[in-house]
């Protein structure tokens, strides 16, 4: 491998065949590797592939590749691409130029190549699963991942399993189909599956307290409850329940109802154990006496214990938006009720007293900026049950904008005008007491009355504090984001073998928050096998500032920091190289995308190249920039022969002196960047820094007189007509200097 390759010799060989029967030839070579290939198995160390793109081709690209590479047994980090078909051949005239930068190409990716290290491995991920939220999403990723083997841990703060679907005494079947089905039928067979599964641990009463990584894994510390009632021993007989003098309002109902401090929340319960209110227990004794099995504990403490797991599902579901913020809505006044409440009030028959005139109240999105999803559906499946269970009571649902979306909800709405029901649009301005206990509904085209006002209310994320703990960056609205391309990476958070599922990720009804914990668990499943990477972060401890500036780029919460530095967990690193190019003291390398080897690369970019050509080196980033370049050969866009491209990570692991270096060796004329369009950046903000860092390297430039082009550009996968508009621009520019 240290000798030069002469590449020209290679050349003439290849050009006895046309460029089609050398593409024929290749693909019959590779398609087939065992029965090609099986003389070379173990024979090689390193593979220069020389053909088409590795990002953009529909026949081999870079996972097709792996598999070659597995099967000659050469490590990942030993094998380079060069593209000369979609960045050479096909956006060039002349052949004779082209066949020149091909050779340069080829230069590049050897020298590439032999500064190369191996892929780094990580394969000793603990074979074991966390997930945060007993909800329908957490219940079925707990249970689909015990059907395949997977050790879970399912931890859950309340003493039952089930969330919020508990609540809600009948739930719409699915997007597809206008029927409701009982909570009490589904929560208890998802309960029991779930609870059953012998590869789940169940822990109520319990909440994670505190995170750290390490090795690639999750080291977590969790808080389990005080156990008052061993759910082992326990019956369900309900015998402590009868003797226990103390009541207390039973949240489940939402303070509609008392229960006994020792009891269940409510009947159907899963699992089937009954739980005591500590704050509110006086400790009388009189349970301990009377349980047949003695489950109970009084003096019970609760525990604390860490446990390591490969990969982490956040299932933390939603909570309700604080209405006594939206003052003109009164929702301290009797009979007014947010959505929740009332499906409580519906569960326990309106206490025997069904209203005579509801009044819905949609649409609180402009002031929490988002809209919820839920409500309008909510809404109308209220609306069609109430017309069917109670014919005397009128029914109006007030709104902004009523979004019936999909093929169930458009036929509530039609069934619900059929049966009466009133859709009136308007924005309701103030809500005020009227005679006899009825309230006033004031619009804008008049007052209405009615003896309960159901409110809407906003929905928000429950699992901010949680999500935090992992590293996972949010949105401005405390939901994960999803890793970019979020198109193809649903339920991926930023953090590596960190998922977001249900209403953790997104407002979501029953069905589609248990097809999220389905979907999430084949995703752990692959997770948990590991993964090997060719480019990931390194960090050398003796050159670390501590100055923390890794840390707070970094959008995968891959670094730890402590009084000894920083520290990358490799198994966690996406090889985005934010950290490498943001380092002051050079601490921090890029594995296989390093300085040094970018530098080799543009020294041989041009050897080839015409003196009279413009030399322009674009860095392209890996995802979005670089497939745009693919996509000007593809639709037959024309760049001038001087044009040479490096596939780079994201485009904030450039760094600045690089660019300089180049400029100031003249290694080329022009240099782009370009990285992915706002808002798309794979990582998050890569593109926003690398914005800010050409804007001060183009003053920097102005000021030492430096009059060649280095340029930062948005470039899109779909806007390849711009890249090859900049390239040309800068072309004339050059040929004009």
């Amino acid at each position: 491998m240290e000798k030069k390759i002469n590449f020209s010799s290679l050349f003439e060989k290849a050009q006895s065949l046309s460029g089609i029967e050398a593409v024929l030839k290749f693909a019959d070579f590779c398609l087939s590797p065992e029965e090609k290939l099986a003389d070379y198995k173990g024979h090689f160390t390193h593979l220069l592939f020389v053909g088409c793109s590795e990002r953009s081709s529909l026949s081999f690209d870079e996972k097709r590749l792996e598999k070659l590479l597995s099967f000659l047994e050469i490590d990942p980090g030993f094998a380079e691409v060069v593209n000369i078909k979609e960045q050479c051949f096909m956006i060039h005239d002349d052949s004779s130029a082209a066949t020149a930068k091909a050779l340069d190409l080829l230069q590049m990716g050897y020298e590439k190549l032999i500064t190369n290290h191996s892929a780094y491995s990580s394969r000793e991920i603990a074979q074991k699963a966390l997930v945060i939220g007993a909800g329908v999403a957490g219940m079925s990723c707990a249970k689909s991942l015990g059907d395949l083997g997977v050790k879970v841990t399912l931890v859950e703060e309340k003493s039952y399993i089930g969330g919020h679907a508990c609540q809600i005494p009948l739930l719409w079947q699915s997007e597809g189909y206008p029927s409701v089905c009982t909570s009490e039928c589904i929560g208890p067979v998802i309960g029991r599956e779930t609870l059953f599964q012998d590869n789940v641990s169940l822990f109520l009463s319990s909440k994670v307290t505190a995170v750290k990584k390490k090795n690639g894994n999750f080291i977590v510390t969790i808080e389990k409850g005080p156990q008052f009632v061993d759910p082992r021993k326990c019956i369900g007989c309900g015998e402590c329940a009868v003797v226990c003098p103390e009541t207390v309002p039973n949240d489940f109902d939402i303070g509609l109802k008392n229960r006994k401090v020792i009891d269940k929340s409510f009947k159907l319960a899963v699992p089937n154990v009954y739980h005591l209110i500590k704050e509110a227990c006086t400790e009388c004794g009189e349970c301990e006496i009377v349980c047949p099995t003695k489950a109970i504990d009084l003096k019970a403490q609760s525990e604390t214990f860490e446990e390591t797991y490969g990969a982490v599902a956040l299932a933390t579901g939603f909570s309700g938006y604080d209405m006594n913020t939206f003052e003109k809505l009164s929702y301290h006044l009797p009979n007014v009720v947010t959505m929740l409440e009332f499906e409580r009030l519906w569960a326990n028959k309106f206490k025997g007293k069904p209203p005579i005139s509801i009044a819905f109240v949609l649409c609180q999105k402009d002031e929490v900026g988002y809209c919820s999803r839920l409500c309008c559906l909510a809404a109308m499946k209220h609306a069609v049950r109430l017309s069917m269970a109670y014919l005397g009571t009128e029914v109006n649902v007030y709104y902004k904008s009523l979004r019936s979306c999909g093929r169930a909800f458009e036929a509530f709405r039609r069934e619900a005008e059929n049966k009466g029901v009133g859709f009136i649009q308007a924005e309701v301005e103030k809500i005020e007491p009227g005679e006899e206990g009825w309230l006033k509904v004031i619009t804008e085209k008049g007052e209405f009355e009615a003896d309960l006002v159901v409110l809407a209310e906003p929905l928000v994320p429950s699992g901010v504090k949680v999500a935090k703990m992992f590293g996972v960056e949010l949105d401005p609205y405390g939901f994960p984001y999803e890793f970019q391309p979020r198109v193809i990476n649903p339920l991926e958070t930023y953090v590596e073998r960190v998922f977001a599922i249900g209403t953790a990720k997104g407002f979501k009804d029953v069905q589609e928050s248990v097809e999220s914990g389905q979907a999430a668990a084949l995703r752990i499943y692959g997770a948990l096998k590991g993964r090997v990477a060719k480019y990931v972060s390194t960090v050398e401890p003796e050159k670390c500032s501590r100055c923390g500036m890794c840390v707070a780029v970094c959008p995968h919460g891959a670094i730890n920091f402590d009084e000894n530095g920083a520290q990358i967990e490799a198994a966690l690193c996406k090889g985005c190289g934010l950290c490498y190019a943001t380092c002051g003291s050079n601490a921090i390398k890029l594995l296989n995308l390093e300085d040094f080897q970018l530098l080799k690369m543009a020294e041989v970019a041009f050897n080839n190249c015409s003196p009279d050509e413009p030399r322009i080196l674009a860095f392209l980033c890996y995802w979005c920039s670089y497939a745009a370049g693919d996509l000007m050969g593809v639709y037959g866009e024309k760049i001038p022969a001087g044009y040479r491209s490096i596939r780079i990570r994201c485009s904030a692991s450039l760094n600045p002196e690089v660019v300089f270096e180049i400029l100031a060796r003249d290694l080329a004329d022009g240099v782009l960047v370009a990285g992915c369009p706002p808002k798309n950046c794979h990582h998050l903000w890569g593109n926003d820094m690398e914005t800010r860092r050409f804007k001060l390297a183009g003053k920097i430039f102005k000021e030492l007189g430096v009059k060649k082009i280095a340029r930062w550009e948005h470039i899109g996968v779909t806007m390849w007509p711009k890249l090859a508009k900049v390239l040309r621009s800068m072309h004339d520019s050059l040929k004009q200097t």
